[in-house]
């Protein structure tokens, strides 16, 4: 039986408008009456996450930046982190200010980004709600090195572009260079970076032994790179049908696609209950 949904948010709880449909939070709601842990898990910091999700009051835990960082949200604190040395994102750092390409670096809960990337933000956006959220959450340095040097460790960096090839490019020859960084993506313009340790599917089983249940009784959705260890550690893993091609082959079951409703019909397939008449 599942005690544990986790989540990614964008492209999967979220329709493409940035919202949670009725249906889906009638869903989620329910599974949480039948005593079922609900566990958003996002590439974003929780700064960033949306009020329609931090509002939940049965939302305890949430799993962000990829895993870097999971937090007991009611007692507002956090569990368990993994950082990527200084050094070594300072190594990235200067590869992409090499080559041009824009890009931040999380680190205690800020967001820094150089000047010159800091100015092509509307460039290098997927969408208005993407700019606003880098606008409004980065800041802007002028010696981004001098400023990484002056914290514990990186939480998550990330890459834009709009330029596929060269996006696909760097996906495929930045692993070879740098083994000791993982590398995914969640949107069509981006790059995340983060330390190995800072994986989705890592902290499902740290939150599923935080909470005593064996990983046969949880439950992830997913749509990106960032999820497939997620998927592929969950007792049943489910892709959205708008997912990426390598999600949709290593998952359990591919419902629905995030402007349908995805995630509810996947917990109705798989959660006895959720739909029976007890109103």
């Amino acid at each position: 039986m599942t005690k544990l949904i986790a989540f990614d948010l964008d492209n999967t709880l979220f329709n493409d408008k940035k919202e949670i449909s009725s249906e889906t939070l009638r869903v989620l709601t329910k599974a949480h009456n039948l005593g079922i842990e609900i566990v958003p898990a996002t590439g974003r910091v929780w700064s960033s996450v949306p009020n329609t999700i931090k509002n939940l009051e049965f939302v305890n835990y949430a799993i962000t930046l990829n895993g870097a960082e999971i937090l007991d949200v009611k007692a507002g604190k956090i569990i368990s982190e993994a950082l990527m040395p200084v050094e070594r994102g300072i190594t990235l750092c200067r590869v992409f200010d090499d080559l041009g390409i824009v890009y931040d670096c999380l680190s205690e809960g800020k967001r820094f980004m150089t000047n010159y990337s800091y100015q092509r933000i509307d460039e290098i956006s997927s969408g208005q709600w993407q700019a606003d959220i880098i606008r409004q959450s980065a800041l802007p340095v002028d010696d981004i090195y001098g400023e990484l040097r002056n914290t514990k460790g990186i939480q998550k960096m990330q890459t834009y572009t709009l330029d596929q090839e060269l996006r696909m490019n760097l996906l495929k020859s930045l692993p070879i260079v740098f083994p000791n960084a993982l590398f995914t993506s969640s949107v069509i313009n981006n790059i995340e970076i983060n330390d190995p340790k800072a994986d989705k599917g890592e902290a499902l089983k740290f939150i599923a032994g935080y909470l005593n249940l064996p990983l046969s009784a949880t439950m992830a959705f997913g749509d990106g790179l960032n999820d497939v260890n997620m998927i592929r550690s969950a007792g049943i893993g489910i892709a959205m049908k708008n997912s990426c091609e390598e999600l949709l082959t290593i998952a359990d079951h591919v419902t629905t696609d995030n402007n349908h409703d995805g995630v509810a019909e996947g917990i109705k397939t798989f959660c006895r209950g959720i739909d029976d008449d007890d109103e």
